[in-house]
């Protein structure tokens, strides 16, 4: 019998330990290049993670739903990602090098957007195999082992004083995540299956059978980032880096929940697991509680826990966030009501509700943003935040009486 309780401990534990890394790192390059440099380079990466977004097409869920119910396709479904990530590379490099005015837009140099995208590409699409692996702490090792290294050398660099321009800061962070995403393509095998691999697989239907969950993915990413570039529109450098931070911190949120969704993801799309909503319900009981635990936690001690962290430009922070929390909170479980409809094959209500959220926040951002700044563009995103997970949950309990992803495409 599966023990997916200890196995969701053991990957909650390690990912949480590899984001506690990712959060310094992003501490000493705040520290590095300041309030107004670090909200301009963390608003460009964003532009950068969407692109990666659209090519990865929604792969990761495909492989996972694949690859979960099929291991012996594993080769071949590497070698498709495979190939999707030098065709990424190849288009990435045309634009760069054939259309300057794409890099005119960026401060950061070519290689580093190239590396970035490249790698982060990568960690989507074979983090979706090894998920399908159920090769959690193999991934944890990766990422976890890569990031120290590289905190070790931010903070020697940042405490011997030397100087680390945007240049040096960028072309680093966009080759440490291109090393990763080499290190778990590296490690996307496992032992020879005795299961002849499927000779009728569909290699265009399996490109095809993510897009629909990729559109929803990147409307959902817009969802959660517009808000930045309209604040980079209407107000000023220090506002912005202080803003960016917030969104940044409320990203763990989503990473917490996310860990648990994806670990559970393979089990709910074969009804190993959580298959009524009391399961569910006391499975995740102890997670959901954390999670406003966290937030009240930050509310109390924001106000002299972010200047500490990140320095004295950012006294501005503990406002915005004191508005977003709420919202986070929503976000953080609607990242594991998703896991249910995504297992389910109900991706069409989670489209529908990043739909509303993101046409909510790019309407009353453009309305009030410009007049009330910052602290409108925290309220409108933390109202629009909740108002999508409740529209979820209202439709969640009935997602248990589905039948899972694979029984019902049997029945079709």
């Amino acid at each position: 019998m599966i023990n997916i309780t200890q196995i969701l401990k053991h990957n909650v534990i390690g990912k949480l330990l590899n984001h506690l890394l990712v959060f310094l790192i992003n501490v000493i390059i705040v520290r590095i290049l300041g309030a107004s440099g670090s909200g301009i380079y963390f608003n460009e990466l964003y532009i950068l993670n969407f692109a990666a977004f659209i090519f990865s097409a929604g792969l990761d869920y495909a492989a996972i739903d694949v690859l979960s119910k099929n291991a012996s396709l594993l080769s071949l479904i590497r070698k498709i990602l495979t190939g999707v990530v030098a065709l990424f590379a190849f288009v990435l490099i045309v634009l760069l090098l054939l259309a300057p005015g794409i890099r005119n837009h960026f401060s950061q140099p070519w290689v580093s957007m190239l590396l970035f995208s490249v790698g982060n590409l990568m960690l989507i699409l074979f983090q979706g195999i090894l998920s399908a692996l159920k090769k959690f702490n193999l991934q944890n090792v990766i990422l976890g082992v890569c990031n120290f290294i590289f905190l070790l050398y931010l903070f020697f660099c940042w405490r011997t004083g030397l100087s680390l321009s945007l240049y040096h800061v960028a072309v680093a962070y966009a080759l440490l995540l291109f090393i990763q995403g080499i290190l778990m393509l590296t490690f996307c095998t496992r032992e020879a299956s005795p299961e002849k691999p499927d000779q009728s697989f569909d290699k265009l239907l399996f490109l095809r059978s993510g897009w629909f969950i990729m559109i929803s993915s990147l409307i959902y990413f817009a969802f959660l980032r517009v808000d930045n570039f309209f604040v980079e529109r209407y107000c000023d450098p220090v506002t912005l880096g202080n803003y960016v931070q917030c969104g940044k911190i409320g990203q763990y949120f989503l990473y917490f929940s996310s860990i648990i969704s994806s670990t559970l993801l393979p089990f709910i799309a074969t009804e190993t697991v959580g298959a009524s909503y009391d399961e569910w319900k006391d499975m995740m009981k102890p997670y959901i509680t954390l999670i406003c635990l966290a937030a009240f936690l930050l509310a109390l001690s924001g106000s002299y826990l972010f200047p500490m962290f990140f320095g004295e430009e950012f006294n501005r922070m503990h406002i915005y966030m004191l508005i977003l929390l709420p919202g986070f909170v929503c976000l953080g479980i609607l990242t594991l009501l998703n896991s249910v409809y995504i297992g389910k094959g109900n991706v069409k209500m989670i489209f529908i509700g990043d739909v509303l959220g993101l046409i909510s926040v790019l309407l009353f951002d453009w309305l009030f943003v410009g007049r009330y700044g910052a602290v409108a563009a925290a309220v409108i995103s933390s109202a629009s935040y909740c108002m999508v997970f409740l529209f979820l949950w209202r439709s969640f309990k009935k997602q248990f009486d589905l039948p899972a992803r694979s029984a019902a495409a049997k029945s079709s």
